[in-house]
């Protein structure tokens, strides 16, 4: 009876273990609704834009403090990396990248069901920041933005 209570706890933990970040996120930001995907390089996680709900073509990183990337399109440019799972749901060590203001930041994140809570803030311990809730999609509401989707595997990483 200990054998089969300690398989069922060992498939247990590995089925709460196997669940990661990956895939598309509803994203709303300063009154726009985006579409990001998350996907795992070397045991990390980082994040894309690839699209906007009202169909408009990608802004330029203007307030990027590198003059060299001003021009860059915000669509296609990784602005989470480094996310790194510590445990079940439970993610830190990332960085992001805010276009709105150039600044960057520590990263950290929680796995809920189908919410993310990203946190971005000043300290690495995250006391001082903001939490946003990005919504995960299902297979159904991701295909109509097949099309739109960037191919992570091309994309230079920071």
């Amino acid at each position: 009876m200990n054998k089969i209570k300690y398989i069922f706890m060992v498939c247990l933990f590995n089925m709460v273990w196997a669940v990661d970040i990956s895939g598309i996120y509803k994203v709303e930001f300063e009154g726009k609704e985006t579409y990001v995907e998350i996907f795992k390089k070397n045991n990390k996680f980082y994040a894309v834009g690839f699209a906007n709900k009202d169909g408009v073509s990608s802004d330029k990183d203007l307030k990027n403090p590198n003059p060299a990337l001003r021009d860059r399109d915000v669509r296609g440019s990784v602005f989470v990396w480094n996310l790194t799972k510590k445990s079940a749901g439970e993610y830190a060590g990332g960085r992001i990248y805010s276009f709105s203001n150039g600044g960057e930041y520590h990263a950290s994140a929680k796995f809920d069901g189908n919410i993310l809570k990203l946190k971005a803030s000043k300290d690495s311990m995250g006391f001082f920041g903001k939490t946003f809730e990005w919504h995960k999609l299902s297979d159904t509401e991701i295909e109509p933005l097949q099309s739109r989707r960037i191919d992570v595997n091309t994309l230079t990483l920071p």
